[in-house]
């Protein structure tokens, strides 16, 4: 049985026994807008989708 490691690329020294692990430790800390994952036992960087947003259009003052 082979055991795989995996080490954060952005602080280079934390390491990690599951992807799972290693995305939640970059969201956290690096707040990064991907996350990695392994196709055909290759890494490879997944964007996050990101839901745009609109601000609220603030109520007019009415005068009474």
């Amino acid at each position: 049985m082979k055991i795989k490691i995996f080490t954060c690329p952005e602080c280079r020294y934390r390491k990690f026994e599951s992807l799972s692990a290693l995305n939640i430790h970059m969201g956290k800390a690096h707040t990064v807008s991907y996350k990695i994952i392994m196709k055909n036992n290759q890494p490879y960087v997944m964007q996050k989708k990101r839901s745009s947003f609109q601000y609220l259009k603030q109520p007019k003052n009415k005068k009474s």
